[in-house]
Formats: structure tokens, C-alpha cells, sequence
């Protein structure tokens, strides 16, 4: 399976959707919807896009965080190049609007739209203050592109930000030690990612060429420590995700339950904390 084929990740939404809002992804979102806030207030929104949206996790931390601030009158729209994703999104705003739990009526008002991030045609150039892309533009097949269009539909003075992984994400490295425990025949490797992305120095290049100005960058490093390692383990081995197919997506049921077997050990020999470490991009227009 792909990172950049849609159904690849269409496959694996209703399980982003099961989980909820959980997991070291969740780190790097907070601080960029942080530093975005702080490089122009959420309360001066006009128009809020998320490039990327996934199952709906920066809605869910940008309402819980900002909903209050975010003028009434602000737009807000997800976008992802996935059907499941966009699904999942509207489904998790769904719940938030029947469960009353909808700060400032931001779910309410929200729209999710199947859309290409290197592609955003369907919205007015120099139309929105607020656009951000929370782990997407790495494994964009044409990352520069991606991003002059984000550049593209800002307004002046407008934020951007984005975050990408570095090169330590140990729930990944932990499942491929794992696997070559159980199988070192058929287990697979996770795709390195593009050092042009895996650095500050390189993230600011990026955002720098695209067009945008008072570039900064800055890593964010976290220990994520899962409350039940047994299902984190199942959750990460067993998952649908193209990263952990590359893995073990050969291994036979048998052969995915002894990675998880293992996966749980290794942990354990971690002290049941993964460390990962992320690059956060923030520029302006």
C-alpha cells in the first residue's frame, strides 16, 4: 500500500475514527495550533483551513483549545485527499454536535470536503487567515506544490503552519524490531521519510521557497506512554495504516499476534514510553 494512493488511507479511517483522540500524533498538533495562535490570534479568524484532515484531530483540538476565541463569524473547512477521512471528520462532528460539546458552534459550522493539497482550486486565492496541515505534506508526491498552494488562497499577513515527522518515531521502530523477532524473512521495512523534511534547517528551506516570510521551525520531542500497552501494541501491528503494512503486512494472523507479543516486551524493555520527535514549519504571507 501506498502514503499516497487515497485508498490507502480510506481503509484505514474507520480505525482512526474507533480510536479517537489518542496517540503521539496529538503532540505536534498542539503546538502548531499553539504558534499558529500565536503568530495571529485565532480571534482575528476569518476563514480556518485544514489541509489534511484525517479522522478530524485538529477540529478536535482546535475547538477544545480556541472554540471560544474563533469569531462567529469565521469559516472553517477540512480538507482531505481521502473519502474515509472526510467521513470520519463529519462523523466526529456529528458527535460533537449531538453530544453538545460544540464551542462556539465551530463543529457546527464546519465543512469537510474531499480535496488535494496540492490542489486547492476550489478556494478563492487570498481567501482564508488561518491554514495548517498537521503531518500531510511529507508524503505529498510534489511537497512544493502542496505548499505554494497554501500560500496561494492566504490572505496578507496570513499564518501557515505544518508539521512533519523527524527521524524518531519509536512506535514505528519498535514494530519493525518486533517483527524481525518473529519473522526476519518476511518482515518489511518502514519507508524512511525525506530528509527534506526531517530537519528544522530543511523544513524552513521548504516553507522559505514556497513563498512565505518570518519562516520559523523548531522540533517538538515528547515521550508518548500508552495506558494499556497491550492494545497499543495490537493497535499499532495489527493496524491497516500503509507504514505498518510495510512492516508486517505478509505476516499470517498467527504471525501478527507473536508481534504483538513482542512489540508489548520491547516496550516493556523502553519502560512502556515511545519517544518520537516532530518539525513544526510556521511562516506567514
Amino acid at each position: 500500500m501506498s502514503l499516497n494512493k487515497s485508498s490507502s488511507w480510506d481503509k484505514t479511517s474507520a480505525e482512526y475514527t474507533k480510536m479517537g483522540l489518542q496517540g503521539p500524533v496529538l503532540y505536534p498538533c498542539k503546538r502548531m495550533l499553539a504558534a499558529m495562535d500565536a503568530a495571529s490570534s485565532f480571534s482575528s479568524a476569518t476563514s480556518i483551513l485544514d489541509v489534511g484532515c484525517g479522522p478530524g484531530n485538529a477540529e478536535t483540538l482546535l475547538v477544545e483549545g480556541y472554540g471560544s476565541q474563533i469569531p462567529a463569524d469565521a469559516t472553517l473547512l477540512a480538507t482531505d485527499f481521502s473519502q474515509g477521512m472526510v467521513d470520519a471528520t463529519l462523523a466526529r462532528k456529528q458527535a460533537n454536535v449531538a453530544a453538545g460539546t460544540d464551542l462556539g458552534n465551530c463543529w457546527g459550522r464546519l465543512e469537510a470536503q474531499v480535496m488535494d493539497a496540492q490542489d486547492l482550486s476550489a478556494i478563492e486565492s487570498g481567501s482564508v487567515s488561518h491554514v495548517m496541515g498537521s503531518l500531510v505534506y511529507f508524503m505529498l508526491p510534489d511537497a512544493s506544490k502542496g505548499l505554494r498552494e497554501a500560500n496561494r488562497v492566504l490572505k496578507e499577513g496570513g499564518v501557515f503552519a505544518c508539521t512533519s515527522w523527524s527521524s524518531t518515531m519509536e512506535w514505528n521502530l519498535f514494530n519493525t524490531q518486533a517483527a524481525q523477532r518473529v519473522r526476519p524473512d518476511k518482515a518489511g521495512k518502514f519507508r524512511g521519510l525525506s530528509e527534506a523534511w526531517t530537519t528544522t534547517e530543511a523544513v524552513q528551506a521548504q516553507l522559505a521557497a514556497a513563498g512565505f516570510r518570518d519562516v520559523h521551525a523548531e522540533y517538538v520531542e515528547f515521550d508518548w506512554k500508552p495506558e494499556d500497552p497491550v492494545n497499543f501494541a495490537q493497535q499499532i501491528v495489527k493496524s491497516s495504516n500503509p507504514a505498518a503494512l510495510a512492516v508486517v503486512g505478509s505476516f499470517s494472523p498467527e504471525e501478527l499476534d507473536r508481534c504483538c507479543e513482542e512489540y508489548v516486551k520491547i516496550l516493556a524493555e523502553h519502560g512502556n514510553v515511545c519517544k518520537g520527535v516532530a518539525v513544526l514549519g510556521v511562516g506567514r504571507k
